[in-house]
């Protein structure tokens, strides 16, 4: 299901389903940039609770992300940040709610504990982009972050080509050839976290992306090796790989060296048959493009180039 589009006028509802959102001066600069875009905000009523390293109990988060869906006032759902914690509700989601009530929802990070089950519990069209505290309330972020997403929650058409505008004139080609499917997708260490479980998904037939942030190299080794193991590389129609941020290429304590993520990807997937191509700015930096996940894109690893060939909301 593709979502209504957003218009000027109509309501962002804000919620925080991972990590407590860190300063309220950053929250109230982001609802100040979508107010100065047309749009009204509401903060969810437990969006600043705090608890450990979450922000708040699980009841609290899931009342809020419940709320936003529920209320015929919200027309699209943006999340604060990223974090930890959204597996933790995913046994309590009230997946038959979303489906009666499409909307848009917005984030990345550990968001995609819960784009992956509303893509496949739902069915509802979703979007991995820029959040309210990471990137929207950031001046460097405006222009193509804040941008790329508003084209595509608020225009009923294809966006074509997600680089224009970015920085980056194109990815890098690990294998060549192109690829058309629906796109899936996200985090790289929440990704692993649905095998096994009711919320598992296919790649077959899809173009899969990945990204992620502050993991040790061996870790992005350890994590691709599980979804190659578990057949979820192979069986796509392309990967398309985004920003590898902040991650540790160091030797180890015994003075062994580590592989580059660059040489870690190559390691793990040259062997593919299928299109992969890397490079790409989407994931963990303020510049980050939206990926609709469910919508058909087609990636041409050969000239570096990922294009999404139909429009994400209606």
């Amino acid at each position: 299901m593709k979502p209504r589009r957003l218009e000027s006028g109509m309501t962002i509802g804000l919620i925080a389903p991972s990590s407590a959102p860190g300063k309220v001066e950053l929250i109230e600069k982001g609802m100040q940039v979508l107010n100065g875009q047309g749009f009204k905000t509401k903060l969810g009523k437990n969006a600043l609770a705090k608890k450990g390293y979450l922000s708040g109990t699980d009841k609290q988060k899931l009342a809020d992300f419940h709320a936003m869906f529920a209320d015929p006032k919200i027309d699209a759902v943006i999340c604060l940040r990223g974090g930890y914690g959204t597996p933790r509700l995913l046994r309590y989601v009230d997946f038959d709610l979303i489906r009666k009530n499409p909307k848009i929802f917005v984030g990345f990070s550990d968001i995609t504990g819960l784009h992956i089950p509303l893509l496949i519990k739902s069915r509802l069209v979703t979007f991995h982009g820029p959040m309210l505290t990471s990137n929207i309330a950031h001046e460097e972020a405006r222009e193509y972050s804040m941008g790329s997403l508003m084209r595509m929650i608020t225009e009923p058409k294809p966006f074509g080509s997600i680089l224009p505008g970015s920085g980056t004139k194109k990815g890098k080609t690990l294998n060549k050839g192109k690829a058309t499917g629906t796109l899936i997708g996200g985090n790289l260490s929440l990704l692993t976290t649905f095998l096994g479980t009711p919320w598992d998904f296919s790649t077959k037939g899809k173009i899969l992306f990945i990204e992620d942030v502050g993991e040790a190299n061996y870790r992005i080794d350890r994590l691709l090796t599980h979804l190659l193991n578990a057949g979820k590389l192979e069986s796509a129609a392309g990967i398309v790989l985004g920003q590898f941020s902040d991650t540790e290429c160091k030797p180890t304590a015994d003075g062994r060296p580590t592989q580059t993520v660059e040489e870690i990807i190559h390691d793990r997937l040259k062997a593919l048959k299928i299109p992969i191509a890397y490079g790409f700015p989407f994931g963990h930096e303020k510049i980050t493009a939206t990926l609709p996940l469910g919508i058909k894109a087609t990636l041409d690893a050969t000239k570096g180039d990922l294009i999404i060939e139909e429009s994400a909301v209606r």
